[in-house]
């Protein structure tokens, strides 16, 4: 994905090295006078959302006020635009934002959390690496009346004040109804996933709700550590491809996952092997657009996740209720308007 504005209210995963700061690390700090942007409101599962200009950005005001954004990492396009959106809200309500970078290492993040802490910071957003080792420090920022809002990954065994995410269990829903209909309910499906992260973990709790309620559809084999990265994905699925020459689809729980297997099947002449994935990143729109075998991915707003985010942080800070689940509108990306996605992606990098 692209850097992005803000669109109407949507790894490896966890991303390539997981789709997902530092003690010591430089922070990055936002604070200027309120500028106009938009919300986003529930969208069209089929299209990407409009833009209207947002309802509750003065509700969500807290100028003075400083915050704090652990990320696991801030390279990949999907937490850039992430972070874009977390900035632009902030610079909207006039906020001080923190934010740091752990570069997958675990222990920095930890780190990084404590010192977003010490820094006295009212509300922690966090995009964890690994959905247990953030628990107790999570936790013990939460006794110290520090709200913490993860953003996309939920933290494991940790009463937070609100998890902002796209509904991750519908997302594999969605995944594997495409893939019935695709297939006339009937076929061979492999799965590649990360149940140790939330996100990709409800991915794959709805998509085998589905696939386990068809008759006709088989699931011959599930890789849950090829979501790590996309070397990774692409290993898992050329063994999967070995051991099944007959497979219909390779299902993919995030970018990664879905390129891996894409770049798998095309260099053994598998071209009729379905792939589908989730996000609306340029790889992903540029492989839908070809006509590869990767038709379909399910979109996520991670512009919007940011955004909404802050917003909710701030409403809590200014003693405002916030639902524990905010969640964040998808939509299903295919040949017949992968075009509307490619334009938003480009409206997305000129608003940067």
């Amino acid at each position: 994905m692209k850097k992005s504005i803000v669109v109407t209210l949507v790894c490896l995963m966890v991303i390539s090295a997981m789709l997902f700061v530092a003690c010591g690390a430089p922070a990055a700090e936002v604070s200027a006078p309120a500028e106009s942007t938009a919300a986003e409101t529930p969208a069209s599962s089929e299209e990407p959302a409009s833009e209207e200009p947002a309802e509750s950005a003065g509700a969500a005001s807290a100028e003075g006020v400083k915050i704090g954004f652990s990320f696991g990492q801030s390279v990949h396009p999907f937490f850039v635009a992430m972070q874009q959106g977390a900035e632009a809200a902030a610079k909207e309500a006039g906020v001080q934002l923190v934010v740091t970078t752990a570069d997958y290492e675990v222990e920095t993040q930890v780190s990084d959390v404590e010192n977003l802490m010490q820094q006295g910071v009212k509300a922690i957003m966090v995009n964890p690496i690994d959905s247990a080792a953030l628990s107790n420090v999570c936790n013990e920022a939460l006794g110290k009346g520090i709200g913490i809002f993860p953003v996309d990954i939920n933290v494991d065994n940790c009463e937070v004040t609100a998890f902002v995410s796209s509904d991750n269990k519908e997302i594999g829903k969605m995944e594997a109804e495409y893939i019935i209909e695709q297939l006339g309910g009937e076929g061979t499906v492999a799965w590649l996933g990360n149940p140790s992260i939330t996100s990709l973990r409800d991915r794959q709790e709805g998509f085998f709700e589905v696939m386990d309620a068809q008759e006709g559809i088989k699931v011959v084999a599930t890789n849950e550590t090829a979501a790590i990265e996309r070397t990774k994905a692409l290993e898992a699925a050329e063994t999967i491809l070995q051991a099944n020459p007959d497979l219909d689809c390779i299902a993919g729980s995030n970018e990664s996952s879905a390129l891996g297997a894409l770049s798998a099947a095309q260099a053994a002449g598998k071209t009729d092997v379905l792939i589908t994935g989730v996000d609306a990143t340029e790889d992903n729109l540029n492989a839908i657009k070809s006509g590869t075998p990767f038709s379909m991915a399910v979109a996520q707003d991670p512009y919007q996740m940011g955004y909404q985010a802050v917003q909710n942080a701030l409403k809590w800070i200014n003693g405002e209720e916030v639902e524990e689940f905010i969640s964040v509108p998808i939509g299903l990306i295919t040949i017949d308007n992968v075009d509307e996605y490619i334009e938003r992606e480009a409206q997305y990098a000129a608003a940067e």
